[in-house]
């Protein structure tokens, strides 16, 4: 390797082109300054390749299979094999349509690993390659990767993290998954819909904690009548290969858990991808393997900032996508600042689930006077033409502002839902907010007028019994 004599002069250098990377660049090329995009591997990042796009692909298909309409007789098949190919074509299309979008937009483009020489300096190792870059801003991206799990995994064939079930050649016929995360839930949902035996396997004594009560009653319905199994409490786990592999566990009650598997899938959580950026170098604070930020996204160094699974918080590309914009607008000069209040958590299961807000218990233990209302998805004569009437929605208000704390539903229209919960707690939405605007007739928006009616109702009941 040698070392460049001539420094480089950057205007905005953004190291990692995943969704935080790509957004904050592409953000920060439409302000007009000048662009350039780091990144080792493809446009992308793991979201589009191994990530959210094959997950979310799979879902799709798996729904497709058992999509029904009045007069259509069908007798689907499907072919994992063709899948691949066809995903492969999808993800390439993408990844092309991104380059497009750098090149019209006159970002600059460089293959390479970037790590920090001072708070000034990076270097870009390109190959045999390795220049010395002074910047006047940097937006760090480099996302994360899967964290093993707490049982030994390595060289074990059919032990895989859960993001390498969409490279499978085949649907394994015995599935085991251990992890409750979002990317669990959306496997064990898809898998089990195209023929997988499922067994989903937590650590934790209780399932989906952090959810409205209602909504994960309703999950658990939907994964019995799917007949996914869900043993929770394992400890001691362990994946054993032999002439079957073997999934072991001993549950908090003392009871063994033994499950023949063809595939053992875990999500463990993951690990931010910061190892090689030498942080140290340029001053960054880290804490807990986390860079730290402010609401800016600006790090403990002025010019440089963070973003996306390197920074603390739910590895979700949701997230990533609106820190990447803010710290390019925030390094452009226009006002910004990001914050985890109405960020919504949406779970493509088979039956799809979205959430923002309170839960009705949060809201309570927040001091606030609730008003909560649910209304099954079968009141929606939408969801009834699409036949698909599981799930409920559930809104919770506040009695005495009328705000709107919390939404939450599992359904059909739950994802297409969500997008107006979420603005109207942006906009601290009230009653007339809710009641005032027309909702398309026949379509899932009706039922969010529905539900909200409802708690209006319980409301003028109260007040009236006073």
């Amino acid at each position: 390797m040698v070392v460049g004599e001539i420094i480089h002069e950057k205007d905005v250098v953004v190291i990692g082109a995943g969704p935080a990377g790509y957004e904050a660049a592409l953000r920060a090329a439409q302000y007009g300054r000048d662009v350039t995009l780091v990144d080792r591997s493809r446009s992308g990042g793991e979201c589009l390749h191994t990530g959210c796009i094959p997950s979310k692909l799979l879902a799709i298909s798996a729904r497709k299979m058992w999509d029904s309409a009045p007069g259509v007789t069908m007798d689907p098949e499907f072919s994992m094999q063709q899948w691949n190919s066809e995903k492969v074509e999808v993800v390439e299309r993408l990844e092309k349509g991104l380059e497009m979008r750098f090149k019209s937009n006159n970002i600059e483009c460089v293959k390479g690993s970037a790590s920090f020489l001072s708070s000034e300096r990076i270097g870009v190792e390109q190959g045999e390659k390795f220049e010395v870059w002074t910047f006047q801003h940097v937006i760090i991206a480099t996302g994360s990767r899967p964290k093993d799990p707490p049982f030994h995994s390595e060289n074990i064939p059919g032990v895989i993290p859960v993001e390498q079930l969409y490279k499978t050649p085949s649907i394994p016929r015995r599935l085991v998954i251990f992890g409750e995360d979002y990317l669990s839930l959306e496997a064990a949902s898809t898998f089990r819909a195209l023929g997988a035996e499922v067994t989903v396997v937590t650590e934790s004594d209780s399932f989906m904690d952090d959810m409205d009560e209602t909504i994960k009653r309703e999950l658990h319905r939907q994964f019995k009548k799917q007949k996914i199994r869900v043993m929770t409490g394992a400890t001691e786990c362990n994946a054993v290969a032999g002439e079957r592999l073997i999934f072991e566990g001993i549950k908090s009650t003392g009871e063994r858990i033994e499950i023949e598997a063809d595939t053992i899938a875990y999500s463990a959580g993951r690990i931010s991808n910061i190892e090689s950026l030498c942080l140290e170098q340029g001053g960054i604070e880290v804490s807990r393997n986390y860079i730290k930020i402010k609401d800016t996204c600006e790090t403990s160094i002025s010019r440089i900032y963070a973003c996306g699974d390197i920074t603390e918080g739910p590895a979700l590309a949701i997230k990533a996508i609106k820190q990447g914009k803010t710290a390019a607008d925030h390094c452009c000069g226009v006002p910004a600042t990001f914050s985890f209040d109405c960020m919504p958590t949406i779970i493509q299961t088979q039956t799809p689930l979205a959430t923002v807000g309170l839960t009705e218990a949060e809201a309570i233990e927040a001091g606030y006077q609730v008003i909560a209302e649910s209304s099954p998805m079968r009141a929606s004569g939408y969801a009834s033409l699409l036949r698909q009437t599981e799930g409920v929605v559930k809104v919770v208000r506040d009695k005495e502002s009328h705000l709107l704390l919390g939404f939450h539903a599992i359904g059909a229209g739950a994802v297409e839902l969500i997008e107006k919960a979420t603005l109207a707690l942006e906009m601290a939405g009230r009653d007339e907010d809710f009641s005032y605007p027309y909702s398309p007739h026949p379509g899932f928006g009706e039922l969010w007028s529905e539900t909200v009616d409802r708690t209006i109702e319980k409301k003028a009941r109260s007040i009236e019994y006073q």
